[in-house]
Parts: structure tokens; sequence; C-alpha cells
């Protein structure tokens, strides 16, 4: 009988069923489709301005997305650093601040005239008199208006051109004379009369 009992036990040793061992995962991240060792670095670099950022995975297997305040601007091409004043190419007054230019348009200058604005620098108008004197009216770079005129080097009587400084009898009989555009004509025994 001790013999069964014992042979019953060692029966039922090797029935008894066996735990089963515990499979341990990788630990890791899931990104971008791919699997990363947990502590790994998924993606890294730097910009322009010396700010590292990346993807990365950690210990315990979860993404973090890093970036860092960058400490300069890219603007036009240029690096500027935080803090910086400067003016871009269309005159516009910028400031860096922490990775973005922020800035101010130029007032645009010009002038009002007749109803209508002129940018600085541009004609309003323009004309050359039959004595050859160009005069005009102008929008400066301040943003004025200037009326341009020179002296005349001629006078224009009854639809006639009279050299400067030329004297000549009109068809009603007064003696005249051009000076710089100015037209002076007197009659025989008369007062001077003044003419443009």
């Amino acid at each position: 009988m001790k013999a069964l009992l014992l042979l019953s036990l060692v029966v039922c040793a090797w029935s008894v069923p066996q735990r089963p061992q515990a499979v341990t995962a990788p630990i890791g991240c899931q990104f971008g489709g791919n699997f990363y060792p947990a502590g790994s670095t998924i993606s890294e670099g730097t910009d322009r301005c010396g700010c590292t950022y990346g993807t990365y995975c950690t210990q315990d297997g979860g993404v973090v997305i890093g970036d860092c305040f960058p400490t300069c601007c890219i603007h036009e091409g240029n690096v500027i650093d935080h803090g910086s004043s400067f003016t871009d190419s269309s005159g516009a007054q910028c400031q860096c601040e922490w990775g973005q230019a922020l800035c101010t348009a130029p007032p645009v200058t010009g002038c009002q005239y007749g109803g209508n604005f002129y940018p600085a620098g541009t004609t309003i108008s323009e004309g050359t008199d039959q004595c050859g004197c160009t005069y005009g009216t102008y929008c400066s770079q301040d943003g004025n208006v200037m009326i341009g005129d020179c002296f005349p080097t001629c006078c224009v009587h009854e639809g006639s051109v009279v050299d400067h400084d030329s004297s000549f009898t009109d068809s009603a009989g007064a003696h005249c004379h051009c000076n710089w555009g100015q037209l002076i004509c007197s009659i025989s025994g008369g007062d001077d009369i003044l003419s443009g």
C-alpha cells in the first residue's frame, strides 16, 4: 500500500499543471510605424539658431516631442539675435522675439493733390510751354507738393513767340519789350502796359 501511495504521489506530481513563464515584452515606443527601444532618440536636429529639437522614446515607453525657444530669427535669409531690432528690405521696423520677427510696415510717404494720392518722388503733372520752359507739379521724396517753374525765355503775344530781350511794335501800334516772359508794352506817349 505504501508503494501504491508513493506511486500515486509521483503520478500526481507529474500531472500538476505548470505555471506559465511570463514573457517580458520589450519596453519601447511605436512611432511612425516603427518600434524604438526605451530611452532612444527617434529623430533630432539643430536649427540655424542653435536650438535643438527632436522626438524621443522615454524609459517607460512614452513618446516625447521636444523643442526649445529659438534664440534667433531667420528673416530674409539673415540670422538675427533674439531681442535685436532691425529694418528689413521693405523699410519695415522689426524686432526679433523668440524666433519671430515682429515687423511694423513703414508709413507710405506721398502727397495728396487734386483728390488723388501720389507716391513720394513722382511727377504729378509736367509740360513745356511755347518758349521751351518746363514746368510741373511734383511729389517730393519727403511727401510735399512742389510746383516747379522756370524763368521763361520768351514771351507769347498775339499768338507769336517773341525771344527774351526782344523789342517790337504790335498790331495796335504799341511798342513792346520781352523781359523773362513778361511783356512790357507802351503806347506812344502813354503808360507802360504789362502783359503776361
